[in-house]
């Protein structure tokens, strides 16, 4: 990608100041300096090896990228735990670690990710020895991204024991009794079919008092295959029945082999890195709007990826591992999905309040964002359905969260350091009239207005997305980065 390229040679100039770049092409890159750190070569992001003084060496990207688990056709983005759960609305595991490089973040700083997600910023920093702590109100967010990083410091030889002992137990697996008192279970079994749910439950019951990096371990890779063999059909983000046919194979399984897979990439990244060396990097479950769980700690930077407007719906994609990992009672999923910056979802006890405040622009929004929402409201007429009758406010109520968010985070942030958002933009048509709305500027504007200094906008290609709400994905990407003055 063009803009790997430019990230590539920013990461050269902070890494290596000094050195003078006498070549670049696709495949290689030529330096020249007197003195040349091999610590600060090993950091880089974009280059799988360097040459110093005639003696190859790898860099720790081309290490942890060296996966032989499985077969990568283009830039691999599931090496060491970033693939443990397949999170939906991810972002790119080196665009972090750059980000952080090109910032001049270094080991023993501290980096905060106001919208979590499952953990992609924690796991990357904690390969570089970056204190990382991050933010979600989603708590299978939390739950995952916290599992990605303490898998990272697991015990390998109490795991592999364990899996051993689980083959054991799941040859006979519990029964379950469903009785009328039970609502999770009777929730659950409305959606997972029995044998299915038996395993799980013998897969909870059987783990529940291993030590947490273990019970947490096998309990994220369950987790990431009850949608597959759930009546829920996987190929839609919404919870609808399925019409697909189940997987051939079994799910305890699928179960083992995807256990053992991430086993061996852990071994692997633990091979690279003492397991000692890997930050307590850690995710809390709260509301950045208004909430910091990190008072004692005044962060270097911030790097994320925001939700856009009318986002995933992260939790309906996942209510069900929601509910099994006892995390959530199936009669919340709804406040939930509606409490995420970004929602599509309206409670109705919301939408008055909105009007209201649309009209009186209550939420001081900028002048740009106000006469967009203005606009779109305007538009609306009798053919739009119920969604798209919502939209306005949505839009209304996500730019006024996120000029929430950049209040309470900048704070939170040393004086000069960066915010770097990676951000999606996003399009509608109401009554007719298409509306391309550029979030990554429109943000900019309102960090402005909340204090920010916008430092860059820029532009990130996106790799073309096929199979499930490929409709709907995102073909352009910005990088914010904003400056605490």
């Amino acid at each position: 990608m063009e803009y790997e390229k430019e990230l590539q040679i920013r990461e050269l100039k902070v890494l290596l100041p000094d050195v003078e770049i006498l070549s670049d092409t696709k495949h290689s890159t030529i330096i020249s300096g007197e003195t040349i750190s091999a610590d600060n070569l090993k950091e880089l992001t974009y280059y799988c090896a360097y040459i110093l003084d005639g003696v190859r060496s790898p860099t720790h990207q081309g290490l942890y990228e060296q996966d032989n688990t499985m077969r990568v056709v283009k830039q691999h983005t599931r090496y060491s735990t970033h693939g443990l759960h397949e999170y939906k609305g991810k972002f790119n595991p080196q665009i972090v670690h750059a980000i952080a490089n090109v910032f001049g973040v270094q080991r023993g700083q501290a980096v905060l990710d106001p919208f979590n997600g499952s953990g992609t910023t924690l796991v990357e920093c904690a390969h570089a020895g970056i204190e990382a702590y991050g933010t979600d109100i989603n708590p299978l967010a939390c739950f995952i991204s916290n599992t990605k990083v303490t898998a990272l410091k697991m015990d390998m030889v109490k795991a592999s024991s364990r899996l051993q002992e689980l083959k054991r137990v799941l040859a006979q697996p519990v029964a379950i009794d469903f009785t009328e008192g039970d609502e999770r279970l009777n929730y659950l079994y409305s959606w997972i079919p029995r044998e299915t749910l038996c395993i799980l439950e013998s897969i909870r019951q059987e783990v529940e008092n291993d030590e947490p990096a273990i019970r947490d371990f096998f309990l994220v890779i369950a987790s990431d295959l009850i949608r597959d063999y759930s009546y829920q059909e996987p190929s839609d983000l919404r919870i609808r029945r399925r019409k697909s046919p189940f997987p051939e194979i079994k799910f305890s399984d699928a179960f083992f082999q995807n256990a053992c897979k991430f086993m061996k990439k852990i071994e692997q990244v633990q091979s690279i890195e003492n397991k000692y060396f890997f930050p307590n990097n850690h995710a809390a479950n709260c509301d950045i709007k208004h909430d910091n769980p990190f008072k004692k700690i005044q962060f270097d930077a911030a790097i994320t990826s925001p939700p856009y407007v009318t986002a995933l719906p992260y939790i309906d994609t996942q209510r069900i591992s929601l509910v099994w990992l006892g995390l959530c009672n199936a009669a919340e999923i709804g406040k939930l999905e509606a409490s995420l910056i970004g929602s599509r979802e309206l409670l109705k006890s919301e939408k008055n309040v909105w009007a209201n405040e649309i009209t009186k622009n209550s939420r001081g929004l900028p002048e740009e964002i106000y006469s967009l929402v203005c606009s779109m409201n305007d538009s609306l007429n009798e053919k739009d359905g119920f969604r798209k009758q919502a939209v306005p406010t949505l839009v209304y109520k996500y730019f006024a969260e996120m000029k929430a968010m950049f209040i309470n985070v900048r704070p939170m942030i040393k004086t000069n350091g960066l915010y770097g958002l990676v951000v999606g933009h996003n399009k509608t048509t109401l009554g007719g009239t298409e509306y391309n709305i550029d979030i990554p500027y429109l943000l900019s504007i309102l960090a402005q207005n909340c204090g920010w200094c916008v430092e860059e906008l820029f532009t990130l290609q996106t790799y073309k997305r096929y199979g499930l709400n490929a409709k709907n994905a995102i073909n352009r990407e910005t990088l914010i980065i904003l400056r605490n003055v």
